[in-house]
């Protein structure tokens, strides 16, 4: 059995779709919502399906999974991992690349990292000398809604 979402309230004001055409209307969080806000919002913000550059199914740019994805939650144990000269590159590299204050939120595990970052993190450890696969210290299942 898969652990509930940490993030299944609906954010305030979500666009949803109400495309009865569109293939992918099951697996849409877009389309999934709007039941519920149709009933219970005073109002809403709706994709438009007839604008010039709307299209339907995998080529629509407002897809969002349904299904919650798998984050992560802080790389200290991972950071241990790497040798002194290694550590202290990787902290640089990091710092410059995504600010001070932002690498030690991460680092900590204040911010949940996506799957995307999640494989641009393992990229970056293994570039400084991480083998194997990167493990993060927690993780948890969140819906992806923007």
């Amino acid at each position: 059995m898969t652990a509930q979402p940490v993030n299944a309230e609906i954010p305030a004001d979500y666009l949803i779709c109400t495309s009865e055409s569109c293939s992918e209307r099951t697996n849409c969080l877009h389309a999934r919502v709007a039941a519920e806000l149709t009933r219970t919002a005073a109002t809403l913000r709706q994709i438009n399906p007839h604008h010039p550059n709307y299209h339907e199914g995998s080529q629509c740019r407002f897809f969002r999974s349904a299904q919650p994805e798998r984050y992560a939650r802080g790389f200290r144990q991972a950071m241990n991992q790497l040798t002194r000269q290694n550590y202290v590159a990787m902290t640089n590299h990091l710092r410059a690349t995504i600010s001070t204050p932002q690498f030690y939120r991460m680092k900590r595990g204040d911010i949940p990292l996506s799957p995307d970052m999640q494989a641009e993190m393992e990229k970056t450890f293994q570039a400084y000398g991480l083998e194997g696969k990167l493990t993060f210290d927690s993780y948890e299942q969140r819906f992806t809604w923007y």
